[in-house]
């Protein structure tokens, strides 16, 4: 996964500095590291981290569910992710409550941290992150489309027919290669030389052709079999 920016909320200085190299093993950088409610505020809003690891006891009368509140009461979203011993169920209760994209119960493993961590952000990305957009131009006017709205793409020798959502439909200059290029492989496949297809809005699919949300039925070719069915079952 990417690299994040992560702020430690840990009032064990010794856990802290563990955790950091944990998280240094696995490529992240560790922007601070703070024992206390208001560090763990003013740290937030300093190095605007993209990841806080929030111990629930702190030092001083406020918790990490006191920064975890305050996290959850400020836009843009912020993701945090419990570490804690705490067994309380009442306390527990009431970190759950704020709605953590994570918990991690100490003693930690390095792989646990890990993989938790990936989890979550890929969970907080679904719901947060902006949609992802490309700029494009059909030789007059210029379009900045968000790729959430491409259903699928068909080339037609030198030009792309860029098919979108309410049966609305753009055609480009560009070959399709172009375009494929562009586009995240993690939502677009390549099913044929002449389709590339949203896997979002496929509705269903064997190994011979796709059928997409509006009914439109596209080949799968031999070459981009394999492929194509492994994106779909992912």
């Amino acid at each position: 996964m990417k690299s994040l920016n992560i702020l430690i909320v840990e009032d064990e200085i010794l856990i802290a500095e563990t955790i950091k190299l944990y998280l240094q093993e696995a490529n992240h950088k560790v922007c601070a590291i703070c024992i206390s409610y208001d560090e763990a505020i003013t740290a937030f809003h300093l190095h605007s981290p993209d990841l806080v690891l929030l111990d629930i006891r702190l030092f001083g009368e406020k918790s990490g569910i006191d920064v975890a509140n305050y996290l959850k009461s400020i836009e843009p979203k912020s993701l945090y992710i419990f570490l804690t011993s705490q067994h309380d169920k009442r306390i527990l209760d009431l970190a759950l409550k704020t709605i953590p994209y994570g918990y991690i119960a100490k003693p930690l493993q390095k792989e646990t941290l890990w993989t938790s961590i990936e989890a979550a952000y890929q969970l907080f990305t679904f719901h947060y992150k902006e949609p992802e957009k490309i700029e494009i131009s059909d030789g007059k006017e210029n379009y900045k489309l968000n790729v959430n709205e491409i259903l699928y793409i068909q080339a037609d020798h030198v030009y792309s027919h860029i098919f979108l959502e309410k049966d609305k439909k753009l055609i480009i200059r560009k070959a399709i290669q172009y375009l494929h290029d562009l586009l995240s492989p993690t939502l677009f496949v390549r099913c044929h030389r002449s389709f590339i297809i949203n896997t979002e809005f496929v509705k269903k699919w064997n190994r011979e052709v796709v059928e997409m949300s509006n009914g439109t039925i596209i080949p799968i070719s031999k070459s981009y079999k394999e492929i194509t069915n492994n994106k779909l079952k992912d």
